[in-house]
């Protein structure tokens, strides 16, 4: 091999990092300079970067040359360096890096997050989403048994209507989008509360001009004990609205108001619910006069308990005159006292009367509705 070109190529292959070792200065004083024009002896090759002639036998002439750069190139790329750097690194960085990373990229297990049903209230309607962490998403809900009458689960929301109070079990899975997909599951229960309302009456009883008057607006549903309020509308100056519902006082001028009452229940979350009113002050009437025009509503298996009352003061005798009470009301034909636990739900019309034994007597028709 000509000894210029193995000079070059140990030089090229430190210019392109491939031999190791590559600060050496070898010691060619010992050959001839080149002649003119870089002539040399036959068999020699000048090399022209040291001026010296260089016999033709190759890098094997030359000790002070590093060893053959096929072995430190082996030993950098393939052989001795590249095995520990490659072993090393290559077993270290993969098991350290794919172990740890490839479990936290997994990410949390599948499972429903949702604790608890907000609860429901009996014919309003109802809406809850259900919510899920971990897995693959997109999810899929589905109940594991039906639901309560009136509910659907659709998209991971909960809604619809339920009419009954009562305590209702919901049991539910999600899925999530792994091939195969993760489940989990829960059960709840689901609390549908009796819906509060005003019950009025929606008329108050007749007040008269002077007199002491008193009334009771109550509620029904919802959790007792309840807390009123008068929330707007006109309302007789020297009367109070009291936050039991009474309303008493001695009215002194006649006229009739309307005005909006709300109520308050003890449960948490409290209802609410608003029901318009109107009393009416007058004067006393001269002859038996029933003071009533409405009757508060009723609930259905709920006690029931109102009192008719007539003007002015006088012992009479109450009767059914036509239509029906609701089944479990009753009337007391002495006090005039409506009461019972009603049966049936529905609005039922019914006519009472009132004498006093002069040939003095009334009738008010009324309607009660029992929810």
């Amino acid at each position: 091999m000509n000894a210029r070109w193995v000079f070059l190529g140990v030089a090229i292959l430190c210019a392109l990092g491939l031999v190791s070792s590559c600060f050496f200065e070898p010691d060619l004083s010992r050959f001839d300079m080149c002649g003119e024009d870089n002539s040399c002896p036959s068999g020699y090759t000048c090399l022209t970067e040291v001026q010296r002639c260089l016999p033709d036998c190759g890098a094997n002439c030359y000790p002070e040359f590093p060893p053959d750069a096929s072995t430190d190139a082996g030993m950098n790329d393939g052989g001795t360096d590249a095995g520990p750097d490659a072993g090393t690194d290559a077993g270290t960085d993969a098991g350290t890096d794919a172990g740890p990373d490839a479990g936290t990229d997994a990410g949390p297990p599948l499972s429903l997050v949702t604790e608890r049903l907000e609860p429901a209230i009996e014919a309003v309607f109802y809406t809850m989403e259900l919510q899920a962490e971990g897995g693959t998403p997109p999810y899929e809900f589905h109940p594991t048994e039906p639901l309560p009458q009136g509910l659907t689960l659709e998209a991971g929301v909960l809604s619809g209507t339920i009419s009954t109070e009562g305590t209702y079990p919901v049991k539910v899975e999600v899925l999530d989008s792994e091939t195969p997909p993760a489940s989990a599951s829960a059960a709840y229960d689901l609390r549908v509360r009796p819906k509060l309302r005003v019950a009025g009456p929606k008329m108050l009883v007749d007040g008269y001009q002077g007199a002491f008057y008193t009334e009771k607006v109550s509620a029904i549903g919802g959790m007792p004990p309840y807390t009123f309020e008068r929330v707007d509308g006109a309302f007789p100056s020297n009367l109070s609205f009291l936050s039991d519902g009474t309303v008493q006082g001695t009215p002194s001028a006649q006229a009739t108001y309307t005005f909006r009452a709300r109520v308050t229940d003890s449960d948490s979350p409290p209802q609410m619910a608003e029901e318009q009113l109107s009393l009416k002050i007058t004067a006393t009437p001269l002859l038996v006069a029933i003071s009533n025009h409405g009757v508060p509503d009723g609930r259905r298996g709920t006690p029931y308990q109102y009192a008719l009352r007539i003007a002015p003061s006088t012992t009479v005798t109450w009767s059914l005159k036509a239509g029906a009470l609701p089944g479990g009301v009753g009337l007391n034909t002495s006090t005039g006292l409506l009461s019972g636990a009603p049966n049936e739900a529905g609005s039922f019309t019914f006519t009472i009367g009132v004498t006093d034994g002069l040939l003095n007597n009334a009738q008010v028709t009324f309607t009660l509705v029992v929810h």
